[in-house]
């Protein structure tokens, strides 16, 4: 079976509420087309999502992809989770904080987050080889405020922050797939660059 290169650009949205999604996406991604819409498999995101398809004049639903494949949800129990969600809102409230250092201060938390994050890109990977295209850009609206796929950029040294609230993200992956034989990498991380 031949390679397959694969590109993916991923925008990744850091936000609960309607109106700080929208205010974002209209800040900074107005006009770009997405392959894939992922968001949390609740009814309030999904509904949030779809909200915000005329504001970014995306017509197919279809797009859209409910998982928790980018999101802590699940690694640890949910009272540890909401009190690990504090710690990282008051991280980013007093001071941007990096995620190198978030590595440091969540200890085991972050090398169960970042074995989800590589799993859920090489599951993507998987199913992106199946189509056509080696060029993908999705977008990623997460409400969940503990740094999941941003912690991939720690190899990078580019001292990627965590995202608080409204804050986006753009995250680029380079992946070969031959058969089950599947290699994807983070080649570049910054916060949202258009203006």
């Amino acid at each position: 079976m031949a390679v397959k290169k694969i590109n993916v650009i991923i925008w990744l949205v850091k936000a609960a509420e309607l109106d700080v999604i929208k205010k974002c996406c209209m800040k900074k991604l107005i006009g770009l087309h997405f392959d894939l819409i992922y968001t949390l498999p609740y009814a309030m995101c999904l509904n949030t999502v779809s909200e915000i398809f005329s504001t970014l004049e995306i017509e197919d639903d279809q797009n859209i992809i409910a998982t928790s494949r980018f999101s802590s949800i699940g690694l640890i129990p949910p009272g540890e989770m909401a009190l690990m969600q504090q710690r990282v809102a008051g991280f980013v409230k007093d001071t941007p904080v990096n995620v190198d250092v978030w590595q440091d201060v969540a200890g085991t938390f972050v090398d169960m987050a970042v074995e989800k994050a590589k799993a859920g890109i090489i599951k993507t990977f998987a199913e992106l080889a199946k189509k056509p295209s080696k060029a993908f850009t999705f977008l990623v609206v997460n409400n969940d405020r503990l740094p999941l796929l941003e912690l991939l950029a720690v190899p990078l040294n580019t001292a990627l922050r965590i995202p608080a609230e409204g804050e986006i993200v753009e995250m680029r992956f380079e992946g070969f797939v031959e058969g089950k034989d599947i290699r994807a990498k983070l080649v570049y991380a910054a916060h949202g660059t258009l203006a």
